[in-house]
């Protein structure tokens, strides 16, 4: 099996303890090989990661990509978001051309469950299998000409490398990415979501579970992306879900937080060599206000979604401005 993650140092404590859940829950049938794009993860880091996979029995293979900016080829406006998320779409640029087949993991995820139960899923035909966001909005659905497809989240993909390769799905992607710099709100996602729309195979939100799928009971859920999902895969996932991913800013890292999977973050982490990694301060005002405004908002999800909806780009306009301080 091939998994894939594309991450800085700032994150290398996310990837440890997310390999470390991989390998804890894998059956051991098959053996792993751990692809990490590296954006300036230190030599000490590298060493002591490549010490842990080591330990495990399984494989881990840096590639550098401090460059895939050259590879992109044109400058591109992320707006607010880390460039680094683009560099997924350069996966079949970076990996050797005999995989086939890869999952790729955002770095804020962590996996509950066998691995090879995402690895085996059938894309019947597909070129990509992803989760379904039920939460994104018409207007942006319209924006990126989906025409009643599905919207989905690119946290998690399980990717038949060659068929991307064979119908050059990369280069559609970039000039897709080019064409609308600066105007995508979520950058290769939604340039995943609008490129690939017709070869996009819908898996269980079991294989990437967000706190949305907490928020939001699933009769409202279907009402805002009708058949995002079936009501019992969405009831066994939010009772064990595979992969978790940590969406939004509620993040098992920022002291504070009050995220259901917070301890199995945690859990995982110790052990590692990063086990003694200190927790963000900081966010202490946020949370008590995210705890009052998700307590008051509960019975109204349909208010609930209005205001997370109006708040977000303010957010993103506010962590662009940061970022590029």
């Amino acid at each position: 099996m091939n998994l894939l993650y594309t991450v800085d140092n700032n994150f290398v404590p996310q990837l440890a303890a997310n390999i470390c859940s991989v390998v804890s829950n894998h059956s051991g049938i098959q053996d792993i090989t751990f692809h990490v794009f590296s954006n300036g993860i230190t030599e000490d880091n590298q060493r002591l990661l490549q010490e842990m996979v080591t330990e495990y029995n399984q494989n881990l293979v840096f590639y550098d990509i401090s460059n895939f900016k050259d590879a992109l080829g044109f400058d591109f406006d992320t707006s607010g978001w880390n460039e680094i998320v683009l560099a997924r779409l350069l996966m079949a640029h970076f990996l050797p051309n005999e995989i086939e087949r890869v999952i790729y993991l955002d770095g804020d995820t962590i996996v509950l469950g066998d691995i090879a139960l995402l690895w085996n899923q059938d894309l019947k035909g597909c070129v990509v299998g992803m989760v379904p966001e039920p939460t994104v909005g018409p207007s942006r659905l319209n924006d990126l000409d989906l025409n009643g497809c599905l919207y989905h989240n690119a946290g998690v993909l399980l990717v038949d490398l060659k068929q991307w390769r064979s119908t050059c799905c990369e280069d559609q992607l970039l000039d897709y990415c080019e064409r609308r710099s600066g105007r995508l709100f979520a950058n290769d996602q939604d340039a995943l979501n609008a490129v690939l729309k017709d070869k996009i195979c819908s898996l269980s939100p079991a294989f990437n579970y967000s706190n949305i799928f907490d928020y939001y009971p699933f009769i409202f859920l279907n009402s805002l992306m009708s058949g995002f999902s079936d009501e019992n895969s969405f009831n066994t996932a939010r009772s064990k879900p595979i992969v978790v991913h940590y969406l939004g800013e509620e993040r098992p890292w920022r002291r504070g937080n009050t995220h259901r999977f917070n301890n199995e973050y945690h859990f995982y982490l110790s052990e590692t060599f990063w086990k003694d990694a200190k927790d963000e301060d900081g966010w202490g005002a946020y949370f008590l206000a995210w705890r009052t405004f998700n307590f008051l908002t509960r019975p109204f999800p349909q208010l609930r979604y209005k205001v997370i909806s109006g708040l977000i780009p303010a957010f993103l306009k506010y962590r662009a401005s940061q970022r590029n301080k």
